[in-house]
């Protein structure tokens, strides 16, 4: 659904809303435009004003259960139009059929929602369920996670459910959290922004509307909101880290809509009777205007406590739609919440645009939905559908998140090696057998023991039963999720197993929440297990039998001994005998060898965050002095700051900010920030457009450039050839100087080449209120023509080259080179925050500065290209101009080392990527546009020793560089900016800083100097 971008061209509405504010984003089309606005605006024009409020309201709806309401929900739709239907409790076939009764009653169709984080068995009995979200944050295959939101997707449709509410992006940083703990993927930011990007993705890419809950994060909590107003006291760059992290995430990759919490957060709202969910600070300004979302927002239920204890209904559904919510979910008085907002609008308290603003919202997202032809729900085998993809999601994500925390004592191994007739099993919190039981008996398990209780008597008899066996298998059975009822576990329980499990032959399965681990932090032998679900209790039993590995990683920390990421990965040898994985390389491989996008398996790997050196075998020492080493460069002022990001087989392992964005040291680098690339534009847009146009047999790459560029006949320059000029040997001059002709006899722009102010005559900006003469650029390609050829077949690196490369590509393909790579790469790849001139689309404060100009444009550069001739091009030049972030700047990189593809799009053949990263020059080291390693002992090389010759980069002159590597299926990208506040500071290249931290990666993964000629 694209339907909220298509929304703000397509509106203008004034007031006092927060869009308004913005009138750039906001453009007046005509009504009449496709079937989705004919339809839209077709449903608008016939409801009154009371009835498109009423489009607003989504009340709960139960289909069974104590709370069963039908004549209720059936008289709100009769006599207001409601909107839409939150189902609650209930079963799948009535639902179904209450479901159709209500579309055919209602006059618009309904949005149908449902609360299923974990499938629809989270509220319909008889529905299995899949996994908490915990649970899936244990593993390291984000694949599963996009299958199982395509899997939830697939129930939803079947049951005529269009909006899920899911995924929960809170990061869950407080262990005693009552209302998110278990829902969220746990507490590593970068994991949850990306797990739930794939959970969202497998929502939406099926056609089902995600829901990124619960804004601007629940998960530093201790009260529970359905009972009263938590507080989060936090200062806004805290947040911004941290709580606002995943929900930006899934706002640049376009989730469609928000839900918002019940929260007091003092530096997002000043008024302390406002709640996130009342402020238009939070909403408003925070949300839409700051994090640009355009989406759909929802509120959290109104009535839970958190608001509705201290707001009357009517009342609560006014503040909340003033704020800026577009849907008022679970509305307590619908007659008090449209009768409050009528009689706002007719007072002017609100606008009739900003009404029509989240009417038109919600009308967009049913057409999407496909309501406008909506079809009746076939209940046959409704129960069977919904859950024949339950059991095979749940094996897999068992098997991949189980989490082996420590084996001291190879406890495991003595299962494996011995006979069953020496191993016992003893289940605490049940007093029944279960699969887990069951599973081990077929394996021959010589003695069973379970109970709900123990008395001492037993407790003691049961140690001197088993003191001698090999090993003592403990299991906690029956354990609930919540840290306000410690687990399920009470405190005999816990004495139980800390007793069992005192000595060395023990191991203990916990079959729940990670987070009870607070009770046994001096286990010696642990599992989690994370449920207690039938799949999971047999892959439990095959783990401790020795036929699966672990893979799981803990995803939170709760006490010293078991912290975030711990867990001990092994694989089954070619032998079938299993052992610990140390090995880096084969480590990834084994367990993510594939990536599930949009419905298909993919061999393409994904720039993915992130995954725990510690948990790879990866030298930490090492890793430490490359944290030592830059923040060393930062006080030594090689940079003000700087970004490294590193992956292998497309997983982030190291991605670190240092410093600041200038020596004034007031803003810090961060993933948001976003870095003038210098020349690596060469590499990441100019040479990208290069293989685009010779893939489509549009480029001969050893043709004459009079071929291409005509004007060009006559000059010195007609006969050179494109290879050449990629690979830098045409002869063409390393740079000309042009600002230095444009200057006075004081150094100044000249008055009549330069205006303060913007004309039709002076169009070309170059930096803020500096605007040079439009008709100079003809000026500075004669001095292009006109400059003479040296060293013709000789390698000399020239920016001249690839401005010629820029006019070849624009000639071509009819589009500005900015436009051609974001409709061709940048737009399909996701990107948002890399391209040309980016202060016309990001906040300035995100973009790292690059120099104090005190020769040419007497400012400071921040936001407009540091090169001087690519600003005089009006900032889109062949040789510079781009602009990006680390991750975005990856995402290139990791589409070139799949050899073309990424997510399941092509963009190069194999063969096309192979002949320009390869080594084509017979006279340098250079590809076809890529920079390489240089093979010949005794030369400068731009990279580590340790890099291999297959791998190809380029390097910036503001102090950036990338690197991608397919023999050891490694990216390195270090982007800082060096030149800030003078790019006479040279320290980053004599220090050689760059090359000494790609060597420091190499060193970590264990690989050596490669020998040169």
């Amino acid at each position: 659904m694209r339907f909220f971008f298509f929304l703000l061209t397509w509106m203008l509405f004034i007031g006092d809303f927060a869009f308004a504010q913005d009138a750039n984003r906001i453009s007046k089309l005509p009504a009449l435009l496709s079937p989705e606005n004919r339809w839209v605006d077709s449903v608008y024009q016939k409801l009154t004003q009371e009835q498109r409020i009423a489009q607003l309201i989504m009340v709960a709806a139960y289909s069974g259960g104590e709370k069963y309401n039908q004549s209720s929900i059936d008289s709100l739709i009769r006599l207001y139009g409601i909107g839409g239907l939150i189902f609650m409790q209930g079963t799948p076939q009535a639902q179904a059929l209450l479901t159709n009764e209500y579309q055919k009653t209602s006059n618009v169709p309904l949005l149908i929602a449902m609360d299923a984080e974990w499938g629809l068995g989270m509220r319909l009995k008889g529905v299995k369920d899949f996994p908490r979200q915990i649970m899936m944050g244990a593993m390291k295959d984000s694949g599963v996670v996009y299958k199982l939101g395509a899997a939830v997707a697939a129930q939803c449709r079947r049951m005529g459910v269009h909006i899920n509410f899911a995924p929960v992006a809170d990061v869950n940083n407080n262990p005693a959290n009552p209302v998110i703990n278990f829902r969220s993927f746990g507490e590593n930011k970068f994991k949850v922004a990306n797990y739930a990007l794939q959970y969202m993705q497998g929502l939406q890419d099926n056609g089902v509307m995600a829901c990124a809950k619960h804004f601007p994060g629940h998960g530093d909590t201790d009260v529970d909101s359905h009972k009263d107003l938590p507080e989060i006291n936090k200062s806004i760059k805290e947040l911004e880290d941290l709580e606002f992290f995943p929900f930006r995430h899934l706002i640049n990759h376009g989730i469609q809509s928000v839900m918002i919490a019940h929260l007091k957060v003092p530096a997002l709202e000043k008024n302390e009777k406002l709640p996130t969910t009342l402020s238009y600070n939070t909403i408003s300004k925070t949300l839409r205007n700051d994090l640009r979302f355009e989406g759909l927002i929802f509120t959290d239920a109104l009535n839970m406590q958190g608001v509705a204890k201290y707001f009357e209904p009517g009342e609560v559904d006014l503040k909340a739609f003033e704020a800026g919510n577009d849907v008022l979910l679970f509305s307590q008085d619908v007659d008090a919440a449209i009768e409050r907002i009528n009689k706002a609008l007719k007072k002017g308290k609100i606008s009739k645009e900003r009404l029509e603003y989240s009417v038109r919202k919600v009308l967009h997202a049913k057409f999407q939905a496909g309501l406008a032809e909506w079809k009746e729900i076939d209940t046959t085998n409704i129960n069977l559908d919904l859950n024949q993809l339950v059991p095979p999601l749940r094996q897999q994500i068992a098997e991949n998140a189980l989490t082996l925390l420590n084996d001291p004592f190879a406890v495991l191994d003595k299962v494996k090696r011995n006979a069953w007739d020496r191993v016992v099993y003893i289940g605490v919190g049940t007093s029944s057998e279960n699969t887990f039981m069951a599973q081990l008996k077929k394996n021959g398990v010589a003695e069973f023991d379970y109970a709900s209780t123990y008395s001492a008597d037993k407790l003691a008899d049961l140690k001197r039963k088993y003191k001698n066996y090999q090993a003592v298998i403990i299991g906690v059975h029956n354990m609930t999720g919540y840290p306000t009822q410690n687990f399920g576990l009470d405190e005999q329980e816990i004495e139980v197993v800390k007793a069992l499990s005192g000595n060395q032959n023990s191991m203990t399965v916990l079959f729940g929440n990670p987070y009870a681990l607070k009770n046994f932090c001096d286990l010696n032998g642990v599992i989690v297990a994370y449920d207690e679900a039938e799949e999971t209790q047999l892959a439990a039993a095959k783990l401790v039998s020795g036929m699966l590995k672990a893979k799981g990683r803990l995803p939170v920390s709760v006490c010293p001994k078991f912290v975030y990421g711990d867990g001990v990965v092994s694989i089954i040898n070619p032998l079938g005998e299993v052992s610990e994985q140390s090995r880096f390389g084969k480590q990834f491989k084994d367990i993510d060898s594939s990536r599930l996008v949009k419905g298909k398996w993919n061999s393409d790997r994904l720039l993915e965050c992130c995954v725990s050196p510690n948990a790879l075998g990866i030298n930490l020492n090492v890793l430490d002095q490359i944290d030592d080493y830059l923040e060393s460069a930062v006080e030594k002022g090689a940079f003000p700051g700087c970004r490294v990001l590193v992956a292998q087989a497309g997983k982030v392992f190291y991605d670190k900010s240092f410093g600041y964005l200038t020596s004034e040291r007031k803003n810090t680098v961060d993933i948001q920030t976003v870095y003038d690339l210098a020349s690596i534009t060469k590499a990441a847009a100019t040479t990208l457009a290069v293989m685009r146009l010779y893939e489509l047999g549009k480029l001969d790459i050893y043709s004459n450039l009079v071929r291409y560029l005509p004007f060009t006949k006559g000059t010195n320059k007609e006969n050179l050839k494109i290879h050449h000029i990629l690979t830098h040997q045409a002869g063409l001059k390393s740079w000309i100087p042009f600002f230095k002709e444009t200057l006075d006899t004081m150094k100044r722009p000249r008055t009549d080449l330069y205006s303060k102010t913007e004309s039709s005559g002076f169009s070309v900006k170059v930096a803020s209120n500096l605007f040079m003469r439009k008709d100079w650029v003809d000026t500075m390609w004669k001095r292009i023509l006109e400059s003479p050829l040296e060293n013709t077949g000789r390698y000399v690196y020239s920016d001249l080259d690839f401005i010629f490369l820029q006019k070849l590509v624009e000639q071509i393909s009819g589009k500005s080179l900015d436009q051609y790579l974001q409709q061709e790469f940048y737009k399909p790849l996701g990107l948002k925050r890399t391209g040309f001139n980016p202060r016309n689309n990001k906040v300035v404060q995100e973009i790292a500065p690059t120099e104090n100009d005190d020769y040419f444009r007497y400012q400071t550069i921040q936001g407009y290209v540091h090169d001087m001739g690519a600003a005089m091009f009006g900032g889109v030049s062949g040789h510079a101009g781009l602009f990006s972030t680390a991750e975005e700047l990856g995402v290139i990189f990791q589409m070139l080392l799949n050899k073309g593809v990424y997510g399941g799009k092509r963009y190069f053949k194999p063969s096309t990527v192979d002949l320009f990263t390869g080594k084509f020059s017979k006279i340098s080291r250079r590809g076809l546009g890529f920079d390489k390693p240089e093979t010949i002992a005794g030369l400068g090389n731009p990279c580590a020793d340790q890099t291999s010759a297959k791998a190809f980069g380029h390097q910036g002159f503001t102090g950036t560089c990338v690197w991608a590597d397919p023999e050891h299926d490694l990216l390195y990208i270090f982007l800082s900016n060096r030149t800030y506040p003078n790019a006479e500071n040279k320290l980053i290249n004599s220090l050689n800083i760059r090359e000494k931290v790609q060597s420091l990666i190499y060193t970590s993964l264990g690989i050596a100097n490669r020998k040169r000629q």
